[in-house]
């Protein structure tokens, strides 16, 4: 209204320059380009107010006795209201374009974004199943229990997936990850203390949900859960930014180091090392003791043009082939 009201009072101005300097007297000439003016910059509300004022000022300036003043000011309101109202129209029309173009603009952002992310995570994903099918049937007797120990891995990995999936920030929190990567192994057996409030990144994710499929496999198969009355205790901590798990088995039979490194010690070795993190193994005479390291998620990190995934299969194979055993 007040943009109305100051585009009216110039149109004003020039009318009664032009009558005074020129001494043509045509009152509303002036007042037409400012109701189109009024509109594109007010709306219609602008332009209805540069309207009033231009009707009130014409009407002010004595306009001439032929034709007569309310036929003149009906004419001029017919036709400046229809001005006003097809220039606010196209203003209102032109605006919506321009939302609607960055809007756009902002959707193909994001789509590409989303499509970089996911060709990113595909890549270290497939990475991960080719070190996972490679060492898994390479440390196999048979193609039967290859066979088993690949559909173990994969579906450990289609778990921690399905967390990641579910995150719509893309980070991944702990307590989530660690439930679903338990979950075929009885989470009665387990007694887990609540983890800290931190989020990691998905690569993580995925190797630390292997990680603990892995330690729950070897509990089962050698440690605390292959007894009848043994358990899993499962605490956390907090070094600085670091959350600490601290994996105890108790209640099982007696464990010794074993003699080669298998799947699960060399995933111990590497599943973390990418991001920053690390895992430490010891056998206490109660039970094996796994201490895990786990960087949170660091959104303005630069991504390495690297994969994760890539990072640890190839730290994966490359332990395998300096030990040359499984």
């Amino acid at each position: 209204m007040a943009l109305g009201v100051g585009v009216g009072a110039a149109a004003t101005a020039v009318t009664v320059v032009m009558r005074g300097a020129v001494g043509l007297d045509l009152p509303f000439v002036a007042f037409f380009p400012a109701l189109i003016a009024a509109a594109a910059w007010g709306g219609f509300l602008g332009g209805l107010t540069c309207l009033a004022v231009a009707t009130v000022a014409a009407t002010a300036l004595r306009l001439p006795p032929d034709p007569p003043i309310p036929w003149a000011i009906g004419v001029f309101w017919i036709a400046g209201g229809l001005i006003v109202a097809v220039a606010a129209a196209l203003t209102d029309t032109v605006r919506e374009l321009r939302q609607r173009q960055a809007k756009l603009a902002d959707a193909q952002a994001q789509l590409q974004t989303l499509v970089g992310e996911l060709a990113h995570r595909n890549r270290n994903a497939l990475f991960v199943i080719m070190a996972i099918v490679s060492q898994s049937a390479r440390g196999a007797a048979s193609g039967a229990e290859a066979e088993k120990n690949i559909n173990a891995r994969l579906q450990a990995l289609l778990r921690a997936q399905d967390v990641v999936v579910q995150s719509d920030s893309g980070a991944v929190n702990l307590r989530p990850l660690l439930e679903k990567a338990l979950e075929p192994f009885d989470l009665a057996r387990f007694e887990i203390a609540p983890p800290p409030e931190m989020e990691i990144t998905s690569e993580l994710a995925v190797g630390l949900g292997l990680l603990f499929h892995e330690l729950a496999t070897n509990a089962l198969k050698y440690g605390a859960l292959s007894q009848a009355g043994g358990r899993v205790c499962i605490a956390w901590g907090r070094d600085g930014e670091i959350a600490r798990c601290t994996w105890r088995e108790v209640g099982g039979p007696a464990v010794a180091p074993p003699l080669t490194k298998g799947f699960g010690s060399r995933l111990l070795d590497v599943a973390l090392v990418p991001q920053g993190g690390k895992a430490e193994r010891r056998f206490d005479p109660d039970g094996v003791v796994c201490e895990l390291h786990i960087p949170p998620a660091a959104p303005d990190r630069t991504r390495s043009p690297i994969p994760p995934g890539a990072v640890f299969a190839r730290a994966l194979t490359s332990e395998n082939d300096r030990t040359g055993t499984e």
